[in-house]
């Protein structure tokens, strides 16, 4: 409340400084046809609040770098940039000036005599991991770089792999990259990894099996095979016998297996709805990856699968092909097939993403694999596919098959020097190329609002079981001001959600001046105030009930001085319910108080005029600006215009300067009263 009171006042100063130009005064902008000739001077008082283009400009802004770097706080200057709030060591009152007169500041060209109020973030105290990680230097591997990972020019991947892993040779190899890094340096760095090792024709060829011809139900195999279908609960593996449906579960994360990789696994033969499968506990490895050429499909017609659903023995996946008019009901895709008496075409777990712009009640051409036949009160009905290939009108819909060219994925990694070796820090975590794909970025980083709504539920979903206090440091790709640049914002949990810890009581607006005198831009958070007489001021009230909140505090035997409503102290005078100073002495006697027993007129108004100076006055104002300090030399002022209800009910307006000696604390200066 007492904030808002503060900033309206500053807004209607403004108005007023505006609004006391001369009518003309434009006319002096231009060179020709106005009286007065040519006047380029640009005086103005504004009020203005820093974009996040403003805080990524001043941090690159070429003075401040130099005063960072000379300082070694240069870590810092880039953590307000990413970040977008200044803090404990690059600090609005050295940082902004210089870039005031940046081209890149919208009112670069203000003249000698302007003054701006500034609203900007800051955070008094950040972390040193966020600084640290905020300022992170970042590096992306080069074809150059798996050379040396495999040792040679000829036969290398460019990815890791399980037998030349990122956790083997990123250390060692930062190391090289970075030999003058100190302790406490961040790197980023952006990888590629495989799941299986690079076949460099020196290893035994991958051979698949003769298996899934000849199976039955609890049979232990093991199959060398292909994956060729995917759905949300798992996937088709093919061998030169036939094709089985390995069943993972609900659990199942779809990109786990790409269409092309060649797998072992080994499990018992199970059946569900006929379909033969190997289950969840099977064990799976990734050996190689290869381009998938499918048979051609079995084209069945209504009566084909009618039949099809009567069967009673198990099967293995078969590869088939129908028309039909789809039917979208919530997460269930059936098929109405013309000419079928009994039986509906079913999309087993069908992923729907993978598939963009199927409509319900569109006709279409479906290819994949007969896996099962599931029933409907009893009787055989659904004819169940995984399905591979989605056409209509002889397009051909995104399917997974789009994936089979992928060798491997993406990753980014934080390493931290400790002054001997880098190594990967636990309490940090960064968001991977999938995450942003999970979030809907499709360019790979966040935007606007997006990890204030996203990061939580991220951090939830990662750390299912975090206990309250919990801590990370997330770091994310962010885009702003036509860029993307890395941001690390701490996040903990409260016991309910992840909360941006910083943010979250950490970062605070703040409102200064800066005045443009003497050839440059200096911080001066002088305020000037108006407290208009009478009652419902909501300036005065604010004011004047600070001062009686003091004297209720500080002054002993307060209740001999302030009246039974709180609103009005008799010790200096101040009476927020008549939005005035009442030195009146009659009404000060009213309290009893012995300290003006048998005194004068004027010597009891001399008491309370330096109560109001020296005690009262300053006291408030350290309650209403406990932050404000000097700046370098600068003394910053308070100048109050008030008035005074003096003896003989004459109400007189004066105005009284308290200058700031230290941070919060004020001394009187002057008050025309005294004149």
């Amino acid at each position: 409340m007492k904030t808002i009171i503060k900033n309206s006042i500053i807004l209607s100063a403004v108005a007023l400084g505006i609004a006391s130009c001369g009518e003309n005064s434009w006319n002096d902008k231009y060179l020709d046809g106005f009286e007065g000739g040519a006047d380029f001077s640009n005086v103005q008082t504004l009020d203005y609040t820093f974009t996040d283009a403003d805080y990524e400009n001043l941090a690159a802004n070429s003075a401040n770098v130099d005063k960072a770097k000379a300082a070694d706080v240069y870590d810092d200057l880039k953590a307000l940039g990413s970040l977008h709030y200044f803090n404990a060591a690059i600090t609005p009152a050295e940082y902004i000036p210089n870039f005031l007169t940046d081209p890149d500041f919208k009112y670069f060209t203000l003249s000698e005599g302007s003054s701006i109020n500034i609203t900007y973030k800051i955070a008094k105290n950040l972390p040193e991991e966020m600084i640290g990680l905020n300022a992170a230097k970042q590096w992306s591997l080069s074809e150059e770089d798996y050379m040396e990972v495999y040792g040679s020019e000829e036969n290398y991947a460019p990815a890791f792999s399980p037998s030349h892993s990122a956790a083997n040779y990123l250390p060692n190899m930062l190391g090289k990259q970075y030999p003058n890094a100190t302790a406490g340096d961040y790197v980023v760095v952006n990888y590629s990894s495989a799941d299986y090792d690079p076949n460099f024709g020196t290893e035994e060829k991958f051979e698949e099996t003769d298996v899934l011809g000849d199976i039955k139900k609890d049979d232990d195999i093991k199959v060398s095979g292909v994956v060729t279908g995917i759905c949300k609960q798992g996937f088709i593996l093919t061998d030169k016998g036939g094709s089985i449906l390995v069943y993972i579960g609900k659990n199942y994360d779809i990109n786990a297996y790409a269409i092309g990789e060649q797998l072992e696994v080994s499990g018992k033969v199970g059946s569900y709805n006929k379909g033969f499968q190997l289950p969840a506990s099977s064990v799976i490895n990734k050996v190689g990856k290869t381009d998938v050429t499918y048979p051609a499909p079995v084209v069945m017609t209504g009566a084909d699968i009618d039949n099809a659903i009567q069967r009673t023995e198990d099967f293995t996946a078969e590869y088939v092909q129908f028309t039909g008019t789809l039917s979208i009901s919530g997460n269930y895709y059936n098929v109405n097939i013309e000419g079928a008496a009994t039986a509906t075409g079913s999309l087993y777990q069908f992923p729907a993403d993978l598939y963009p712009g199927l409509e319900d009640g569109g006709k279409y051409t479906f290819t994949g694999y007969f896996s099962s036949i599931s029933n409907s009160s009893g009787a055989p009905k659904f004819f169940n596919i995984l399905v591979t290939e989605i056409t209509a009108a002889g397009k051909s819909a995104s399917a997974p098959r789009k994936v089979v060219n992928v060798a491997a994925t993406d990753y980014y990694a934080v390493y931290k020097f400790d002054g001997s070796a880098w190594s990967v820090p636990s309490n940090v975590v960064v968001l991977q190329p999938s995450d942003y794909i999970e979030m809907g970025s499709s360019y790979g980083n966040l935007q606007d609002d997006q990890p204030e709504r996203y990061i939580p539920m991220f951090m939830s979903k990662k750390y299912p079981y975090a206990e309250s206090g919990d801590s990370k440091f997330v770091v994310y790709r962010y885009y702003s001001n036509k860029a993307t640049n890395l941001r690390c914002e701490e996040y903990t949990f409260d016991g309910n959600a992840w909360i941006n810890s910083i943010s979250n009581g950490g970062v605070v607006d703040e409102t200064n001046q800066f005045v443009y005198r003497n050839g440059q831009w200096n911080m001066d958070p002088s305020i000037e105030l108006t407290l208009p007489a009478g009652r419902n001021q909501p300036t005065s009230t604010w004011f004047y009930q600070a001062v009686v909140d003091w004297v209720n505090a500080n002054v002993p035997n307060a209740s001999n001085f302030v009246d039974s409503y709180g609103t009005a102290e008799y010790y200096s005078g101040c009476s927020s319910y008549q939005g005035n100073v009442n030195i009146n002495t009659a009404y000060a006697a009213i309290s009893g108080n012995s300290d003006y027993s048998g005194k004068t007129q004027e010597e009891i108004e001399t008491i309370m005029k330096k109560r109001f100076e020296t005690e009262t006055g300053p006291g408030a104002l350290s309650t209403l600006y406990p932050n404000m300090a000097p700046v370098g030399d600068l003394q910053p002022t308070v100048t109050i215009t008030f008035t005074a209800w003096c003896t003989g009910g004459v109400n007189n307006v004066y105005t009284i300067v308290f200058k700031c000696v230290s941070k919060g604390k004020f001394e009187f200066e002057s008050c025309t009263w005294n004149d």
